[in-house]
């Protein structure tokens, strides 16, 4: 059983409408698609778009397939106008409430009731917040306007904090980013009861990066070098040649468009040798990003460890990721926004690697013992959401002009805003790789 906004999972063929002249067509219409909405939200819920099809829709909804057709063209276009058709009254709360916002403390209790109906509503939550992007163009809509709803709520109480005031607009977004993810991560893992205990917590940490006393920018530096696609293939093995082009093609046109022997002709490897290194499409997606996130902690430990302190190791590991990410530009655009595609599995290979670069913030907390606890988690997902929006915007243009905002939000609430701007605009090395 799984509650939805259109009622329980277990109960949608009991509210089937009886055919009667008596009953407006329109209402028997809104019946059975909303029906479908729930049995789709459910099934979602339960085992993942990907896994989700039309004949579990028919008969949790106790639909047929001529009248599911006559709605939708797919399983992609239900799901999309199931998200769409929980985003319009769901925007319309929030204008409510913060339209009757009078100061901070009632901005934090709109914020908590954003956690409680998270938590009340877990199924539309994963919906929207862990599988929406799987619904292609509209879902990814759908998500992007959930998440400036989030970014709504930090920007406006940032601006009325009179010492959180002028934040940068990327750290705020990161910020917000940052809330998401740890809030996507309880759904992901059906943990979405700790999040009332982390709710005042996750508020607190918002107001943690105090606005940088100077711009976030560094000192021009040498550009790392980089080697073409073509370059890097003829000096790699099948199996690498195979990963790479599966990442440069999700990247291209999302995870769901790419088929196997397509990712073969791209690798200049033939089918045959797909299969013997990978059972499918699907076992070479985990192998691809977890590539990607072992160049990212490859990258990062050793520049971390060179480091003379702590401060300035942060800026080295974040340095090295993005001249890796520049370096290897496929998976990055795998890693940073083409994972959201694939849903539960591929999220849960990314939450792995944000942790591989949680423990690197051990020494902050040594520095600062009173730090909140949720913020190593919180910090490196704000890097990351900083992350995703660049690459998703502008692709890999640019990306190393991150660093100083990326090393500001890891500092800042460990060190203060004048130490943390120090050392996130101090000229860094960046190593070629190739």
């Amino acid at each position: 059983m799984a509650l939805t906004p259109w009622g329980e999972s277990t109960e949608l063929r009991e509210r089937m409408l009886p055919l009667s002249r008596w009953i407006p067509r329109e209402a028997s219409e809104r019946n059975q698609r909303e029906r479908q909405y729930a049995a789709m939200l459910a099934l979602v819920a339960d085992k993942g778009f990907a896994e989700t099809r039309v004949a579990d829709v028919l008969k949790l909804a106790g639909i047929g397939r001529r009248d599911f057709y006559r709605y939708f063209s797919d399983p992609e276009d239900c799901f999309a106008a199931a998200l769409e058709e929980m985003m319009e009254p769901l925007l319309e709360w929030l204008d409510a409430e913060l339209a009757q916002v009078g100061d901070l403390d009632d901005l934090g209790r709109v914020f908590e009731r954003v956690v409680e109906l998270i938590v009340s509503q877990p199924v539309a939550a994963k919906a929207l917040l862990v599988e929406a992007h799987a619904a292609g163009p509209r879902g990814a809509a759908c998500a992007e306007r959930a998440s400036r709803g989030f970014e709504r709520i930090v920007s406006r109480a940032l601006e009325e904090t009179p010492n959180r005031a002028g934040t940068p607009p990327e750290v705020v977004r990161a910020i917000a980013g940052g809330v998401q993810q740890v809030i996507r991560k309880r759904l992901r893992r059906g943990e979405e009861k700790e999040l009332p205990g982390l709710a005042l917590e996750l508020w607190q940490w918002i107001f943690s990066c105090p606005p940088p006393p100077g711009p976030l920018k560094a000192p021009r530096g040498r550009a790392p070098r980089t080697l073409s696609f073509e370059q890097r293939q003829a000096s790699a093995n099948p199996q690498e040649r195979i990963l790479r082009a599966l990442a440069e093609m999700a990247g291209e046109k999302g995870l769901a468009e790419v088929v196997a022997e397509d990712v073969s002709k791209r690798a200049s490897t033939s089918n045959r040798t797909f299969y013997e290194n990978f059972a499918n499409k699907q076992v070479a997606l985990v192998a691809a990003l977890d590539s990607g996130y072992s160049q990212l902690l490859t990258a990062a430990l050793p520049a971390f460890r060179r480091a003379t302190d702590w401060p300035h190791g942060m800026r080295g590991a974040i340095e090295a990721i993005l001249a890796s990410a520049v370096a290897e530009p496929e998976y990055p655009q795998l890693s940073y926004v083409a994972v959201y595609g694939d849903g539960e599995r591929a999220l849960e290979r990314r939450d792995a690697s944000a942790e591989g670069l949680e423990g690197l913030l051990a020494s902050g907390y040594e520095l600062k013992p009173d730090t909140l606890p949720i913020a190593s988690e919180a910090i490196i997902a704000a890097v990351f959401a900083l992350i995703y929006e660049q690459v998703k915007a502008k692709g890999l243009k640019g990306l190393l002009a991150l660093v100083p905002a990326a090393t500001y939000l890891i500092l800042a609430p460990f060190l203060g805003a004048e130490e943390a701007h120090a050392v996130a605009v101090t000229s860094g090395e960046v190593t070629a790789v190739s």
